[in-house]
């Protein structure tokens, strides 16, 4: 099988600890053919000088330095320099397994798809690990509407991607969520999405980072306005279930940010623009047929008296 260049695309940002075990773990792929491009976002740490420090160890990294403009931004810098017709994204604290594109390429060339997935493990700092995103065990390719499975990770990170379903689409700078802004749009563009069923990606936790972390604040927003984005593809596209299943989501988000994100005189307009969002979810679910009457209940509840559907439910 003649190898394509695959464009691995490392955005890197005060990792000093974790930097050269991320690149050592895609520097000796079981896959060579790779363009490696680490996209240093300002850095303060001694990050930069690592990335430089790999490049005259191996020609087929390419650095770049830029201000700091957040993990889109990197992202889509490496992307704007990327050669290749595939690209595979890593954040850069995080590793891959050695076979883990040689793995997802070979599927997607053998069963003609323009995207692949390997299983993920969260592992942690003193070493354990377990399960974040396994969504089957052995070989499986998703062609039609069931791509759209893997909407429940939309994460970029475990993925191979044909270059060209890329085209015009970058990250969201500024956005967190950013995986969640454009991945209904890549697996919309794929034909066929395979699934190796074999772990390839570790992704890194802190643990007093998650316990310490506070998910309810104004970031919450960003989540809320890119599964709104999904959910209006989705429609849009007319690509019925999936839709809905967004406008679903979109509502647990809005029951979520509406209880708990505190309130503040800076964020009344984002909190206006939250039901406006959730008015297009409820317009569209309470016309659909499938929605049960359940659901469309707790609609009414939360649309007309938001105090009520909290003590409920």
């Amino acid at each position: 099988m003649k190898q394509e260049l695959i464009s691995v695309i490392v955005p890197v940002y005060n990792v000093e600890p974790y930097l050269d075990k991320c690149i050592q773990s895609i520097c000796t792929q079981s896959y060579q053919n790779l363009e490696i491009i680490l996209s240093d976002d300002g850095s303060t740490d001694s990050s930069g000088i690592i990335c430089d420090a790999w490049a005259e160890k191996d020609i087929r990294i390419r650095v770049t330095h830029k201000e700091n403009g957040g993990l889109s931004d990197a992202r889509n810098a490496g992307i704007d320099i990327a050669t290749g017709d595939w690209y595979v994204f890593v954040d850069s604290d995080d590793f891959l397994a050695e076979d883990a594109i040689e793995s997802m390429y070979a599927v997607a060339k053998t069963y003609n798809c323009q995207m692949a997935v390997c299983n993920m493990l969260r592992i942690y700092e003193d070493g354990e690990m377990e399960a974040f995103y396994c969504p089957v065990t052995e070989l499986t390719v998703l062609q039609g509407n069931e791509r759209f499975e893997t909407l429940k990770q939309p994460s970029v990170c475990n993925k191979l991607f044909r270059a060209d379903l890329f085209g015009e689409v970058r990250f969201p700078k500024g956005k967190f969520y950013e995986d969640t802004f454009v991945y209904h749009i890549l697996a919309h563009r794929a034909d066929g999405i395979a699934l190796t069923g074999r772990v390839g990606y570790y992704y890194l936790s802190r643990r007093n980072s998650i316990l310490g972390r506070q998910v309810y604040t104004d970031r919450y927003f960003d989540r809320i306005e890119a599964v709104y984005r999904r959910m209006s593809y989705l429609i849009e596209n007319q690509i019925p279930h999936y839709a809905e299943e967004a406008c679903e989501s979109l509502y647990v988000d809005v029951c979520r940010g509406s209880t708990k994100i505190p309130r503040t005189e800076a964020n009344r307009e984002k909190f206006q623009q939250m039901w406006a969002w959730f008015q297009v979810a409820y317009d569209h679910l309470m016309h659909h047929s499938a929605t049960s009457t359940k659901m469309k209940l707790r609609l009414v509840l939360l649309k007309k008296a938001p105090w009520l559907h909290e003590l409920i439910y």
